[in-house]
């Protein structure tokens, strides 16, 4: 799906540029034509060419479209785009782009064609709210300001976003139900074993040029700033107490760990990989309340208390060594993309502090 405005022309400043209508009519016969290995891969949905259904008003159909599309390209220009009401603060493109990325934001993406500076900035309070929204959400590099560069930047993000779903439907075929290869070795071992293997797999993802040591502890650089790390494993389902007692609440020995806190400048922040799924409610009994701070994200469970600034990160499906390592580095691409590292730096001194005086006490 390529969304963006209609009737607007691009570049937005200049009288003779071209239609963005026009434009995506050109782009979807230009890549629905596009031939690889003698075969047309794409179909291209556009709101000029679709198909009308009576059971569907056109706002309905272009979400149901941005919820079902596999890759989702947003042409953003500052505009909202029409409002279900003449008074409404919420513009199609921004319904749109909201559904999508909170659907799979691994299917989105968006190309910057947005003129800040031009004195025909869409000024709208549906727009300034859009142009909100994004700015929060995303962060960009150059801007497209010609219409041949911006043809250029959609096939090529056509072809990325390809690339990046062949990747992971290959890494997710490789996994397969843990019957064979690397997932039925793990499913061999027992709890000890397992722990040992699950840990390791952490340890090297946090440190790629470590060894793959089974230590409950490293350090790693997060937005410049060294932080302890403490590891562990649930090595079955988190229902089984046997299991889930081998990591039981971990932030209560945190002054255990004094020494290793005097060489970093932060934490410890405690990184669990759990072998199975993980719901926010096994998370937040682990931490021992539930008034926290809880994100359900595509690694599995974060939760941070605040006030003691307690932080677990639960892995989820850890069932070999490459699903944990993608978990964790899921986990470390989600701190960049919402922006978390400072706030997870800042809880970690604030726990070192906290710490420290709890070592003191005892």
């Amino acid at each position: 799906m390529i969304s963006s405005r209609c009737n607007d022309r691009f570049p937005l400043s200049s009288k003779s540029g071209v239609n963005l209508s026009e434009l995506r009519v050109k782009l979807k016969q230009d890549i629905e034509t596009a031939s690889i290995l003698g075969e047309r891969p794409y179909e291209v949905w556009i709101h000029e060419r679709a198909t009308e259904d009576l059971e569907l008003d056109a706002w309905d159909e272009c979400l149901r479209q941005a919820r079902e599309c596999d890759i989702f390209i947003a042409l953003y220009n500052g505009h909202a785009g029409w409002t279900s009401r003449r008074d409404g603060n919420v513009g199609i493109c921004q319904a749109e782009l909201h559904l999508a990325y909170s659907q799979a934001p691994g299917k989105v993406f968006i190309v910057n064609i947005f003129e800040a500076t031009s004195s025909k900035v869409p000024s709208r309070p549906a727009d300034k709210k859009f142009q909100k929204f994004v700015e929060e959400q995303y962060r960009f590099g150059r801007i497209i300001k010609d219409p041949v560069s911006l043809e250029s930047q959609i096939c090529q993000t056509v072809v990325e976003a390809t690339v990046k779903m062949v990747q992971r439907g290959v890494m997710e075929a490789n996994r397969g139900k843990g019957y064979l290869g690397p997932a039925l070795d793990w499913k061999r071992q027992n709890y000890l074993e397992r722990k040992a293997s699950m840990i390791a797999a952490v340890r090297s993802s946090l440190e790629p040029s470590g060894s793959a040591s089974t230590e409950e502890s490293c350090t790693a650089t997060v937005g410049g700033a060294r932080i302890l790390f403490r590891l562990g494993a649930v090595p079955d389902s988190m229902s089984v107490a046997t299991a889930r007692e081998m990591v039981g609440q971990p932030h209560l020995a945190d002054h255990d760990w004094i020494r290793q806190l005097a060489g970093v400048e932060a934490g410890p922040v405690h990184l669990i990989a759990c072998h199975k799924s993980v719901t926010e409610a096994q998370a937040t009994r682990m931490l021992g309340f539930p008034n926290a701070v809880v994100v359900n994200g595509p690694f599995g469970i974060y939760v941070a208390d605040p006030v003691q600034a307690i932080q677990l990160v639960l892995i989820s499906n850890c069932q070999d060594e490459t699903r944990t390592q993608h978990g964790v580095q899921r986990f470390q691409d989600w701190l960049l993309q919402a922006e978390q590292s400072a706030i997870l730096i800042r809880l970690a001194r604030k726990r070192k502090s906290l710490v420290a005086l709890l070592a003191k006490e005892s």
